[in-house]
């Protein structure tokens, strides 16, 4: 695949290295002669042109109307919004953009309906990250049985050496309101049926009775 992208700067020098480690045809827009000049030395190949990729002349010198793909990849959004526009007009290839700011993408998804530019915001992929790995575990609960009309689940979960809860007695651990521990499972087939008083140790798997509108509450309180 021959694929274009302009702007030069970190993310771009580092994809366009692993795009040729990968045996595809690479020329990179940069508008920064030092800068073209460094990721020339670090790939040790001459794939950069020095010039704006916002001027159409220089996206058809580069091959803009050959190639695959076209990474907008500049640190302004608005230039990367003008990098699509003239690529759809003189190419079919697929676009990618980089998004600085969020509120932005609409304006790039809302290009070409049939051809959409595809947008990478970095900073809803962080926030992402960050919601993910919040709400990993009571996303990933997923109920040994449901009860009644559903509002009622039958739960597992494990205690791990950061839990909140070893080696506290249930008593103290702070569960939601209606939530009850019906029996641990220590493994090798050794399940107590609690009271106030057990203790739970690492690797004990807990089952629980809860509400199905706090699974977040009962991880926050048994795995952390």
């Amino acid at each position: 695949m021959f694929i274009l992208i302009v702007g030069g700067g970190k993310v771009g020098t580092y994809l366009a290295r692993g795009l040729i480690k990968q045996q595809h045809e690479v020329v990179v827009i940069e508008k920064d002669a030092r800068k073209a000049q460094m990721m020339t030395n670090l790939l040790e190949t001459d794939i950069a042109i020095v010039g704006d990729g916002c001027d159409p002349n220089i996206l058809l010198q580069a091959g803009v109307q050959r190639a695959d793909v076209v990474v907008a990849d500049t640190g302004d959004d608005e230039d990367n919004l003008v990098v699509c526009i003239i690529t759809k007009k003189h190419s079919s290839a697929r676009c990618i953009a980089r998004v600085n700011n969020p509120k932005n993408k609409l304006i790039f998804e809302s290009l070409d309906a049939d051809r959409p530019v595809t947008v990478i915001s970095s900073t809803e992929i962080i926030l992402e990250m960050i919601d993910e790995r919040v709400n990993v575990n009571a996303a990933h609960l997923e109920p040994l049985a449901r009860v009644g009309h559903g509002d009622l689940e039958l739960v597992q979960l494990r205690i791990a050496e950061d839990s909140p809860a070893r080696g506290k007695r249930i008593a103290e651990v702070s569960l939601p309101r209606g939530s009850v521990i019906v029996a641990v499972d220590r493994g090798g087939g050794d399940v107590v049926v609690p009271n106030g008083d057990t203790t739970l140790q690492r690797g004990d798997d807990v089952i629980a009775m809860i509400k199905r509108d706090t699974r977040s509450d009962v991880c926050a309180a048994l795995v952390g």
